[in-house]
């Protein structure tokens, strides 16, 4: 945290289910550690799960309120910035979780919130009801976004976008390590993320099998190569190429980065380096070696298919 701090870095981001609470804990002592201005500081937490309890789990007002308090305990702080629903929650009415959020951001435990990994529609579902009834809606959705998932963001969330100009915090910008250059070959290193996802099964293998199963392997492989050759002819590592590219988008506010050495911290923030120079011509380059670029929906009355429109220039 020192480290970032020290390059720039003022946002730092946690959840009540990494590690069911200690995440947060040790984030707590960090940030005391770190010692500096709270008001130079945008810390954001998420609520959804913290344990195996009847009331650790979801997004009902009392579940809101109390994880939001037991969040800021292991945190050691008397508020955060943003408070996030972590998942959706299709048990609780709508109502009731604007209800509970508005009420955190009233107490002054929170000065905003938002959503993580929810539709555009219920999203939208939760900006309508808190405008019908006085109360604070959702300003940012914190998704997945990187160069192998672009689906959502470019296409589902576009009007979402375009409506409520509402922020993102987007995560795993390096699709878990896959765009570092470390799985160009197609193989997966040992000790690596995607050999944790394989042993942990679940949907974290199917996420593995996505790119590295019989029938991607040789495809994926083959677009890793194409974006190494960009990025060696720019000048820049492949992850910093990634990373550039994720937050090119006019789309995304702020790319959450996790790291497991501070060696990669530096690597990583000279990603603004290739940000400052992007071009038009390095979007084409990135785009035809990933052929994935988003289809958008038909304009009926020009029977024309609009362009996305990812970049800020």
């Amino acid at each position: 945290m020192k480290k970032c701090y020290d390059m720039g870095v003022n946002f730092f981001d946690t959840a009540e289910m990494y590690a069911f609470g200690a995440a947060e804990t040790q984030f707590g002592v960090a940030l005391k550690a770190l010692n500096a201005p709270r008001k130079d500081l945008v810390i954001s937490t998420k609520l959804i799960k913290v344990g195996t309890g009847p009331n650790d789990i979801g997004l009902s007002r009392k579940r809101i309120i109390e994880g939001t308090r037991n969040s800021l305990k292991r945190l050691q702080l008397d508020y955060v910035d943003i408070i996030f629903a972590h998942r959706p929650d299709y048990s609780v009415p709508m109502e009731e979780i604007v209800r509970g959020f508005s009420w955190v951001v009233d107490q002054g435990l929170a000065h905003y919130w938002g959503t993580s990994e929810w539709t555009a529609f219920k999203f939208e579902e939760a900006c309508q009801i808190a405008e019908k009834l006085g109360l604070h809606a959702p300003v940012v959705e914190q998704c997945q976004y990187h160069m192998m998932q672009r689906e959502n963001v470019e296409k589902q969330m576009l009007a979402l976008f375009e409506r409520r100009n509402i922020g993102t915090t987007i995560w795993s910008p390096l699709a878990g390590g896959i765009l570092t250059g470390k799985y160009n070959d197609g193989n997966i290193p040992e000790g690596s993320r995607g050999e944790l996802m394989y042993k942990t099964g679940g949907h974290l293998a199917k996420r593995a099998d996505q790119f590295f199963g019989a029938e991607n392997k040789e495809k994926t492989s083959k677009i890793l190569c194409g974006l190494k050759a960009i990025a060696d002819e720019a000048g820049f590592t492949q992850a910093q190429l990634a990373l550039a590219w994720a937050v090119a988008s006019k789309d995304t506010s702020t790319a959450l980065l996790g790291f497991s050495r501070t060696s990669q911290i530096d690597e990583n923030i000279k990603a603004i380096d290739l940000l400052e120079k992007w071009t038009p011509e390095l979007e084409h380059k990135v785009n035809d070696c990933l052929g994935n670029c988003p289809v958008l929906e038909t304009d009926w009355r020009t029977w024309q298919t609009p362009l996305p429109r990812r970049l800020r220039m």
